[in-house]
């Protein structure tokens, strides 16, 4: 059937074929090294396989005439490959659902950032590699002219037929069985998934209040309660925490005053995925809850005026999660509208928290999102914060490089110590009944447990998770609502994705459904497994 393809002048084409599934063949050497479990990269193979004979039937089909959709699917293939294998490279894994939906929620600013500490050498080589034949293909005269003659002596009827069978049944193939394993399905498939959770969001979590949530009651006296969200903090380079150098020295003087909880970790290591339950009734057992409602909505329906004030940039690709649920609120002011390779600075929003509490409402929530340690960390503190600047980090990496972020993270932690300890002094300044919660929505490793700096839920590590969560209480609240005397309760393990239901008992607001084993401040609280990823239990792991 395909007899004019099998000519005896045939071999003069097979560099061309080589070219053209070269691509598969890299995928199979280099993930042969590179993907774990030989049924994860048989899988790989196959999948990938048939998408190669796909294209490449389709370029017999349509005679090659367009030398545009040669380079094309020659790219798209070689791309392919290199996003494959190097996504198993840095996290051995594929690239899952959850990862898009982080990548679609991530400011431009946020994905240079992420690019940056990605493309190590090896990528780099790994690019080159996969990209080579993209270049010989569209350089190469050999291959634009030869290429033409292979396409044009495959002529016959029963051959288009049989290419078209062949197409049909690859493409069955790849969706019943291979779908996972196809990047463009998958894309496809995660991109509806994100849509139908933001729809969610914007119908739901963005409106003042929620038909899923019953208040029952709340005192109505004036109160400011002040929930502060940090970015990026980990509690593993906190004084607080036992971290050797001094990067809590504000927050140290009024130790006594604080509730510094010493065992709760993030529910996720991205932002997205983190404050998502956080801020919400999600958690690992039913993300994305269809009868969902926000901590916004809860103190909405409790008769309290909400704000939420924000050093982050509301919206990238798409609006964020964050500000989606910020929309609940009664008033939202930004600071920041600068790419976050700038220097930004969260003092911006301390004058911004006085006007909120000198205005006439007395029954407040105030939501103060910072932008905290956010990479790039020398960009988030001033001058005046350059503390440390010496070679003694706490790292067995030690080189120039590390030694300089690591510095600069722990300045960036010293200041974000500054900003929260004046939040305080503000509020405590009021004499009302009021609090200050602080917590991060989670960590980063600055090269603390191992060769890496950032986030990533692949490979998360300690540091990741582990986060400050810290509770200043004013006196009139200790002696109006309760002083919670059993300083035990720090040493409580908690996950926050049970922050709503602590946050609910100390703002006084009793509620349909409320559950007193979730509430790190209960006597009722009761310890649970901590699951993160795939069934993994924190504690035992």
């Amino acid at each position: 059937m395909l007899k004019g393809f099998f000519q005896k002048s045939y071999k003069k084409y097979l560099p061309f074929l080589l070219v053209f599934f070269y691509p598969w063949i890299c995928l199979s050497i280099v993930g042969f090294f590179e993907i774990p479990f030989f049924k994860n990269y048989l899988k790989e193979i196959i999948g990938f396989g048939l998408l190669s004979i796909i294209l490449f039937s389709i370029l017999i089909l349509a005679k090659n005439r367009m030398k545009w959709l040669r380079l094309f699917f020659m790219f798209l293939l070689s791309f392919l490959v290199f996003v494959k294998l190097s996504f198993h490279h840095h996290y051995s894994v594929k690239l899952s659902s959850s990862a898009w939906f982080v990548i679609l929620e991530t400011h431009s600013s946020e994905a240079l950032s992420f690019l940056n500490n990605y493309f190590d050498v090896y990528t780099i080589i790994l690019l080159v590699i996969a990209l080579l034949p993209c270049v010989v293909l569209a350089f190469s005269k050999v291959f634009k002219t030869k290429c033409y003659k292979l396409f044009d002596s495959i002529t016959s009827f029963k051959t288009n037929v049989a290419l078209c069978v062949l197409i049909l049944v690859s493409s069955i193939g790849i969706c019943i069985k291979f779908n996972k394993e196809n990047f463009l399905l998958m894309s496809l498939s995660s991109y509806k998934e994100y849509q139908i959770v933001k729809k969610q969001f914007e119908t739901e979590l963005a409106q003042k209040t929620s038909e899923h949530l019953k208040v029952i009651s709340s005192i109505e006296e004036p109160q400011t309660y002040v929930v502060v969200i940090g970015e990026s903090t980990s509690s593993w380079h906190m004084q607080l925490y036992g971290y050797e150098r001094e990067t809590n020295p504000r927050l140290s003087e009024i130790k006594d005053e604080l509730f510094v909880f010493d065992s709760v970790i993030a529910p996720n290591v991205h932002t997205v995925l983190a404050l998502e339950k956080i801020l919400t009734f999600s958690d690992y057992k039913t993300p994305n809850k269809n009868d969902n409602a926000s901590i916004i909505q809860l103190a909405n329906q409790a008769g309290f005026t909400t704000y939420w004030i924000s050093s982050q940039r509301p919206i990238g690709i798409h609006e964020s999660v964050a500000a989606t649920i910020a929309r609940a609120s009664d008033k939202r002011v930004y600071t920041n509208t600068e790419d976050y390779n700038y220097q930004i600075l969260d003092n911006s929003l301390l004058p911004e928290l006085d006007v909120i509490l000198n205005d006439e409402h007395k029954k407040r929530v105030i939501f103060v999102h910072l932008i905290g340690t956010h990479i790039p960390y020398d960009k988030r503190y001033t001058k005046s914060f350059d503390y440390f600047n010496d070679e003694n980090i706490n790292s067995k990496f030690k080189n120039e490089k590390v030694i300089k972020i690591v510095n600069a993270y722990d300045n960036a932690t010293r200041y974000n110590d500054h900003i929260v300890r004046s939040i305080i002094e503000k509020v405590k300044a009021k004499q009302t009944i009021s609090y200050v919660t602080y917590l991060s929505d989670h960590g980063d490793e600055v090269y603390d447990t191992k060769d890496f700096l950032g986030h990533n839920e692949y490979h998360a590590t300690r540091p990741m998770y582990e986060v400050p969560f810290i509770v200043w209480f004013s006196d009139l609240y200790k002696n109006k609502i309760g002083n919670y005397n059993n300083r035990a309760i720090v040493q409580r393990p908690y996950i926050l994705e049970d922050f709503i239901y602590s946050f609910s008992e100390i703002s006084q607001i009793q509620f349909k459904g409320f559950d007193e084993r979730k509430s790190i401040f209960n006597p009722n609280f009761t310890k649970k497994t901590r699951w993160i990823k795939k069934n993994i239990d924190y504690d035992n792991r």
